[in-house]
C-alpha cells in the first residue's frame, strides 16, 4: 500500500496550479491523469484583465495577475524554461460607441485606468488591419504556454514516479473519515481536476457545470503583422514559424470533440473581416470548457466527504483563475483559511440533497 497526502486527479491548468503548492512544501502525492480529453492542452492560454465585451474588469483582476506570475515563475524556475511571454491586446473597436465608452472608462474608472490605454495609434502602421474606428490597447496582458508547460510536467511527474495514466474508476474508492483508499494507494485527501468531465463523477455529478464547446484553428500566413493579439470578433495571436493561433468559437449545444467545417469558416471568415491576408490551415482543435452560471469557479469540499475536494469551473480564463483558486484550495485544506465565498462550493451544497 502506498500512502501519499494527496492524490490529484486529472492534470490540466487546475491541476497544474495545486500541484504546485505540493510540489513546494514537500508534500507526498499522485497524480492520476485521468484517460479523458483535457481541454488546456489546446487552450490559448491568454491572460487578459479586461472583458472585452463590456471594457469591464475581470472579477479579482489584480490578485489573480500576481499570483498566475509567482505560480508559473515557479514551473520556469524549476524547468529552466520560459513558458510566460508578454503580449499586447488590441480590441478592434466596431463602431465610434465603443471607442468612445473605453476612452471614457481609460479616464475616469478607477479599476480599469491602470489597464486601459488611451494611445490609439499602436496599429496605425499596419494597413493590413481594418479599423475605421481605431482600436484599444489592454495592459498587463500575454500568454501562458500551456501546450509546452502541461507536458513538461507529465513528464517530470512521471519521471518521479508521481503520475499514473489509468481511466479513474469511481467505484474503487474507499472512504474513511481520515483516509481514501484507492487501488494500493491511500490518502489523506483527493483533490479532482477534472474540467468538464466532472459531470462524470458521482460525487460531483449535481455541480451545474455547463460544458462549452470551443473550436480553435493554427493558420499560417506570411503577411506583416504585429506580435500581438488582436481582438475583432476573434482573437488572433503568433505563435511561431509565422503560424497563429485563431480562436474561439462558443457552442453550448454540440458537446464533442469532433472539429466541423462550420466552425472552421466561422472562425477564418471573422479573422478576415478586420485582417485583410489569406491564411493557410495547419491544425483544427476542439475542447470543452467547464463554465458555470454565475460565471465563478467551484472550489472547495464535498459536503458530506470532507477529504474529497473538487476544484472547477475555470471557464474561459483558467489560465488567470487557477493559480488564485489553487492558493485559496491548499491554504483552506492545510490551514483553515477560508474560501472566497463567490468561489466557494458551498453556494452549492443545496444541490446534494438528492444525490
Amino acid at each position: 500500500m502506498k500512502e501519499v497526502d494527496y492524490l490529484v486527479v486529472g492534470l490540466g491548468v487546475a491541476a497544474t496550479a495545486f500541484v504546485r503548492f505540493l510540489l513546494a512544501n514537500n508534500h507526498s502525492f499522485l497524480v492520476i491523469n485521468n484517460e479523458s480529453h483535457c481541454a488546456s492542452k489546446v487552450a490559448a492560454g491568454l491572460y487578459n484583465p479586461v472583458v472585452l465585451k463590456r471594457f469591464s474588469l475581470v472579477w479579482d483582476a489584480p490578485n489573480q495577475l500576481s499570483k498566475m506570475k509567482s505560480l508559473f515563475g515557479f514551473y520556469e524556475q524549476l524547468f529552466q524554461k520560459k513558458y510566460t511571454e508578454t503580449l499586447p491586446v488590441y480590441r478592434i473597436f466596431n463602431d465610434e460607441q465603443e471607442l468612445n465608452t473605453w476612452d471614457k472608462k481609460a479616464h475616469s474608472h478607477p479599476d480599469l485606468i491602470s489597464y486601459l490605454s488611451t494611445d490609439y495609434t499602436q496599429l496605425e502602421n499596419y494597413k493590413i488591419i481594418k479599423q475605421p474606428y481605431g482600436s484599444g490597447e489592454v495592459l498587463d496582458t500575454g500568454r501562458i504556454n500551456l501546450r509546452e508547460l502541461i507536458p513538461d510536467l507529465e513528464k517530470y511527474l512521471s519521471e518521479n514516479n508521481l503520475l499514473l495514466h489509468q481511466t479513474f474508476d469511481y467505484n474503487l474508492l474507499q472512504i474513511e473519515e481520515h483516509s481514501i483508499r484507492y487501488q494500493t494507494i491511500q490518502t489523506k485527501r483527493i483533490i479532482f481536476c477534472e474540467g468538464y468531465h466532472i459531470i462524470d463523477n458521482p460525487f460531483f455529478k449535481n455541480l451545474p457545470i455547463i460544458g462549452v464547446k470551443g473550436e480553435v484553428l493554427t493558420v499560417k500566413t506570411k503577411v506583416d503583422l504585429p506580435k500581438a493579439v488582436v481582438k475583432g470578433k476573434e482573437f488572433l495571436f503568433p505563435m511561431h514559424n509565422d503560424e497563429y493561433f485563431i480562436g474561439a468559437t462558443y457552442d453550448r449545444d454540440n458537446l464533442n470533440y469532433d472539429t466541423t467545417p462550420e466552425a472552421k469558416d466561422e472562425l477564418l471568415n471573422g479573422v478576415q473581416k478586420v485582417i485583410d491576408a489569406s491564411f493557410e490551415l495547419k491544425s483544427h482543435e476542439a475542447s470543452i470548457r467547464p463554465t458555470v452560471k454565475d460565471r465563478r469557479p467551484i472550489v472547495g469540499a464535498h459536503p458530506i466527504y470532507q477529504n474529497m475536494y473538487c476544484i472547477n469551473g475555470m471557464g474561459t480564463r483558467g489560465t488567470m483563475l487557477a493559480p488564485s483558486m489553487a492558493e485559496q484550495l491548499y491554504r483552506h485544506i492545510e490551514s483553515g483559511e477560508p474560501i472566497d465565498p463567490l468561489a466557494s462550493i458551498t453556494r452549492y451544497y443545496h444541490l446534494f440533497n438528492n444525490s
